[in-house]
């Protein structure tokens, strides 16, 4: 049974964790799965929206799996080296690829779980869902990125709260914190979490790409770059069909067919 499993239904790949006895754990096999599925996904045009969550009621992906690391402890930076390769790989696809995600978080998240939380465009959680850091409790360092996306979404004093404290945020919590967008009823997760895929799917998916890129770069370039890059991306976006179809249709007030 594969580690992660993928279904694509049209124009949506929903993208789920599959180790649910495990609490979804990432092992070096689910990582390198990962990577696979999300480099097939940046280079499949037809995939205008992705969802990313679980399997299993109880946890969306706990982190690292500590039991693997302990197998492994003759050869653990080893190990640890290749299982961090594959998932930040994983992760650099997912957050520059140009149909936007959505993470529906549907349980328990800590960890490693918490990378799921900063490059998608949407962060649905159940109303059961949990989040906490729990990297100091195994005497680890953070990794998937959550130390840079973390700052970038709730600020710096709240992300050192979160990490050195392991405080555990609620669904609720973690909405007011600004962790994700909208907290659910569980059985409601992944019919919002397609609807909101399909409308994404719906849009000009070039210009999500290119929305998605200035943005993962605001923080590091000067505002004189990043003005010339917004130019840039707004002149090739309004030559393009999307972007021509879009403002023929925005004046003429009809519903725009985005088709890149």
């Amino acid at each position: 049974m594969s580690p992660v499993q993928i279904d694509i239904d049209g124009p949506v790949a929903t993208v789920s964790l599959n180790r649910p006895n495990n609490m979804n754990t990432v092992d070096l096999e689910m990582a390198r799965s990962l990577y696979h599925i999300s480099l097939k996904l940046c280079n499949d045009e037809s995939v205008r929206a992705v969802i990313i969550t679980g399997i299993g009621d109880k946890s969306f992906c706990a982190g690292g799996d500590l039991s693997a690391f302990a197998v492994h402890s003759d050869s653990i930076g080893n190990y640890i080296q290749e299982v961090t390769h594959y998932l930040h790989e994983a992760i650099i696809c997912f957050a520059s690829m140009n149909a936007p995600v959505i993470t529906a978080i549907n349980g328990v998240t800590a960890g490693a779980g918490i990378a799921f939380l900063g490059f998608p465009q949407l962060v649905l959680a159940s109303n059961s869902a949990c989040f906490v850091s729990a990297y100091t409790k195994a005497g680890l360092t953070p990794d998937g990125s959550s130390t840079w996306f973390l700052p970038r979404l709730i600020g710096m004093r709240r992300t050192q709260e979160f990490i050195f404290t392991n405080r555990m945020l609620s669904a609720n919590e973690a909405l007011e914190w600004g962790l994700i967008n909208q907290v659910l009823d569980a059985k409601e997760l992944l019919n919002e979490a397609r609807k909101k895929a399909h409308e994404f799917a719906a849009g000009p998916r070039m210009a999500f790409g290119r929305i998605k890129d200035l943005l993962n770069n605001s923080f590091s370039t000067s505002l004189e770059t990043q003005m010339k890059q917004e130019a840039l991306y707004l002149s090739k976006s309004a030559q393009s069909v999307d972007g021509q179809t879009g403002i023929t249709n925005f004046l003429s007030k009809s519903k725009s067919h985005f088709t890149d």
